[in-house]
């Protein structure tokens, strides 16, 4: 996490409480939160910022790529970037869990990259259906 705090002094932010906070809860989950998620864990850890200034602290740290927005069905969650995965996604009870694909991904985006000369910065991939709570 020193690493992240760094990263933000170095693009000229102030590491303020908030912005603390959120890395942490970001950090100790490592996968997906929502905005409303972060803001019950802020809560629970009795900081109270008002929502604009948890919409300025979390707009700061996707701008500089210290956390990365992902949209599912219509709904933005947040993470920090820690290693490669992907996710699968109930359309029953919402529940997300992070899952790694492996080397053929990688292999498929090359070749993707590579014939269509186009040069990726970044991709995103969810697999929708029932978890095995819903599926019955």
């Amino acid at each position: 996490m020193e690493d992240i705090h760094k990263k933000i002094k170095i693009s000229g932010g102030r590491l303020t409480k908030v912005k603390k906070a959120i890395v942490s809860i970001l950090f100790e989950n490592q996968c997906l939160l929502s905005k409303i998620d972060i803001t019950e864990r802020l809560y629970k850890r009795k900081i109270t910022p008002n929502r604009s200034t948890i919409y300025r602290e979390l707009q700061y740290l996707i701008k500089h790529n210290i956390i990365l927005k992902n949209t599912i069905s219509g709904v933005d969650y947040l993470e920090i970037p820690q290693d490669h995965h992907h996710h699968l996604v109930c359309v029953k009870c919402n529940a997300i869990k992070k899952i790694d694909i492996g080397r053929h991904l990688k292999n498929q985006e090359k070749q993707i990259r590579q014939q269509n000369k186009f040069n990726i910065t970044k991709h995103s991939l969810e697999f929708y259906g029932y978890c095995r709570e819903c599926h019955a």
